[in-house]
């Protein structure tokens, strides 16, 4: 018999087949608990990012500004002139949509909140705002302080 031939058996193929197959099979797991957070967190981002979009808004414009939650949807608007008119500068969003996560306020009345041209949340809110984001088994949660302003990670100062 002839040994020269050169190639890999088809044992030796089944082989390594099999063990790729065993390591996908064992790290799927943790790339879809990597998703749910990397979502998750892309979520957190959007809403810390549209409450900032809005103090800086007042601020720049002089005039108020509101970020409204309704449901899963986000947006922010800013009024523009003297009658009240506003336009809207982060146009509406859904949480549920773009990164199926749910996102509610620990209070139920926090609906809103509206920035005046100091950067200021007026009214002042009665207590430290809480949002609250679920995807699956994953949650996390962003908190405003009661003058309007985003809270570090862990929502303590």
């Amino acid at each position: 018999m002839d040994r020269s031939r050169r190639g890999y058996t088809l044992t030796e193929m089944l082989i390594v087949v099999s063990v790729v197959g065993l390591l996908t099979l064992f790290s799927l797991p943790k790339f879809r608990g990597l998703v749910e957070r990397n979502k998750l967190t892309a979520a957190r981002e959007e809403l810390a990012a549209a409450i900032a979009t809005a103090r800086a808004a007042a601020v720049q414009k002089g005039r108020t500004a509101t970020l409204f939650l309704s449901g899963n949807q986000m947006w922010v608007t800013v009024v523009t002139n003297n009658a009240g008119s506003t336009t809207t500068i982060v146009p509406v969003k859904s949480f549920g949509t773009l990164y199926n996560v749910s996102v509610s306020p620990k209070d139920p009345a926090l609906t809103s909140v509206t920035f005046d041209m100091r950067g200021f949340a007026t009214p002042r809110l009665s207590q430290t705002g809480v949002f609250r984001m679920v995807r699956g088994t994953k949650k996390d949660s962003l908190c405003i302080t009661t003058a309007g302003q985003l809270m570090p990670r862990g929502c303590s100062l």
